[in-house]
Formats: structure tokens, C-alpha cells, sequence
């Protein structure tokens, strides 16, 4: 069996994805709220025919405060920026992608564990953030065959700059830059480098409750190899404190693509946050995709770090 692939870095639950050869963007956290994503796609091919893998790797940051009402969900962007002379670490313990079984018995999953975001706080509106792939593996059942490949993923960076805010109604507004620069092994992603823009927004709608909202932008590289192909996520959450130390989250995301409206993708997820400590954080979400091109169900379980 032969595999091809095409890496790409937007929002999304996911991690995260689109139904190209290549995966999806990642995002970074912030300090108010932090939360990344970056999410990884493959599609394998054997006896001519293409079957879809993704992996959606998405990051939770800790706030810092021993206080959960500034976290958000795993796909949609936090426009807040990680404190000045701060670090946060973005580590994902374990994130599952699952298609069920067809009618002639074809299936795909795939693992991704340690995948790991490092957060810089630069100014009170300005962070940098660098990330890999520590270890992926996926494994495709076609025709009674099986493929498994494992390895290290893309290194990732970006930017963040919180351009406006409202403190009144506790709003903000942010755009990411980022750029994929490939360092895989084992054939896990593409050779070309890859960006894009992601444009992340937030504000606090009632007592406890948090809605946002992210548009993201990717240009990866195409199927024939001889060009870029653009994407476009659209994803959105709503989030409700449930204690100081407890919340919970719903969010929904929409990937359309350059080469054909019909290749839409969509899924919704629901999710639990937890500050376990002033520092760390914990965060579980399971998503379900809607249509066809979607994966199935995938499980992220996520740990953060504030230093």
C-alpha cells in the first residue's frame, strides 16, 4: 500500500479536518485562556482508491489563576496572549481518531501522543509558539490489509497579536500568523512548507458563560504536488463555569475547500475543563463528525502547563 500525504495548519478540530491528502492547522494558546490545535490528515491509497485518515491534535492552556472562567474549548482559538516573560507548555497525553468499519470491513485510526506546544509571552498583546509531534501513528485495514506507521510529526510556529480588546464586555479580538516547516518521518506528512491565518475572537455573554468564535485560513500544498490549494475553517463555542475549578464546553466547526464546496467537513464535540492546580490543567473533549469526509469520533485528552 502506498501513502500519500499533505500536511496543513489551520484550527481545527480539529485539530482540528479537510478531506485532502494532509492534515489540518494548529492553533496556540493565550493567557486569559489559552487553547491550541493543530490537527494532521492522511489519505492512503491502494489499488486506486483514496481512504481518509486524520489526526486532530488541538491544546488547552492552564490559566495561571486558580480560576477556570477564562478557558475555552479545544478547536476555537482564544485570542488572549500568554503574560509577558511567561511560558506555557501545551501537552496532548493521548488523541484518538476513529472511522468505523465500512461495509467491507475498511477502516482507519490513528494516535497521536505527546504532542507538545511551547508558548512564549512576549508583551501584554504579543506571544510566539513553537510545536512537534513528538510521536503519531496510524494504522489503515483495507481489503484485509493493514498499514501501520509511527514517527515524529511537523514543527510548527506562530505568532499571536491581540490587536483589540473591550474590557467592558470582556472582549477581544486577535490574528495568528503561522507557518509549518516539515521535519517528519515515516512518510506522516508532506516535504513542503505550508501557512496561513488564523483570526480568533472571544467575550464573556453572561454570568459564567463564555462564547467565541474563529475564522482560520490555510494554503497547503496540492495533490499534484505543483501548487497550493486554500481552506477555510469556521468553528465556534459556547462555554459554561460550572465551579471555579470546573467547566464544560459544546463547539461546532465547518471546513470548506478551494477545489470544491461539496468537500465540505463539520463536526461537534462537547468537553470538560479542569484546573487541577494554579498551574496545570486538564481537558477532555470527544467530537463527532457530521458527514462522510469527517472522522468519525476522535477522543483528546489534554495536559497544560503554566511555568
Amino acid at each position: 500500500m502506498s501513502q500519500v500525504g499533505h500536511f496543513f495548519v489551520g484550527l481545527a478540530p480539529d485539530f482540528r479536518g479537510p478531506g485532502v491528502r494532509v492534515g489540518r492547522p494548529f492553533g496556540v494558546k493565550s493567557s486569559g485562556s489559552g487553547r491550541i490545535h493543530f490537527q494532521l490528515a492522511l489519505r492512503c491509497r491502494a489499488a486506486g482508491i483514496w481512504t481518509d485518515m486524520r489526526f486532530r491534535f488541538a491544546g488547552l492552556l492552564g490559566l495561571g489563576l486558580f480560576s477556570i472562567h477564562a478557558l475555552t474549548a479545544q478547536v476555537t482559538e482564544t485570542p488572549q496572549t500568554v503574560a509577558p516573560g511567561k511560558l506555557r507548555f501545551e501537552i496532548d497525553g493521548l488523541r484518538l481518531a476513529y472511522d468505523r468499519a465500512d461495509a467491507a470491513g475498511n477502516k482507519v485510526t490513528g494516535v497521536a501522543v505527546a504532542s507538545t506546544i511551547v508558548t512564549a509571552g512576549i508583551t501584554e498583546s504579543f506571544d510566539v509558539q513553537a510545536g512537534l509531534d513528538l510521536f503519531l501513528r496510524r494504522s489503515v485495514e483495507f481489503r484485509g490489509r493493514r498499514d501501520s506507521r509511527a514517527g515524529i510529526g511537523d514543527l510548527y510556529f506562530r505568532a499571536k497579536w491581540t490587536f483589540w480588546r473591550d474590557q467592558g464586555r470582556g472582549a477581544a479580538l486577535a490574528v495568528m500568523p503561522y507557518v509549518k516547516i516539515p521535519s517528519n518521518s515515516a512518510g506522516l506528512g508532506n516535504d513542503a512548507v505550508e501557512g496561513g491565518l488564523i483570526f480568533p475572537w472571544a467575550m464573556k455573554t453572561g454570568e459564567g458563560v463564555t462564547a467565541g468564535a474563529m475564522l482560520r485560513w490555510d494554503m497547503v500544498r496540492n495533490d499534484d504536488d505543483n501548487g497550493y490549494d486554500a481552506r477555510w475553517h469556521l468553528s465556534g463555542y459556547v462555554q459554561q463555569d460550572i465551579t471555579k475549578m470546573l467547566a464544560a464546553y459544546a463547539e461546532g466547526l465547518l471546513s470548506l475547500y478551494s477545489t470544491g464546496f461539496s468537500q465540505w467537513q463539520g463536526g461537534v464535540g462537547v468537553g470538560l475543563l479542569c484546573q487541577v492546580t494554579k498551574s496545570i490543567q486538564l481537558d477532555y473533549e470527544i467530537m463527532r463528525g457530521l458527514n462522510r469526509r469527517a472522522t468519525d469520533w476522535q477522543h483528546i485528552f489534554r495536559v497544560n502547563w503554566d511555568w
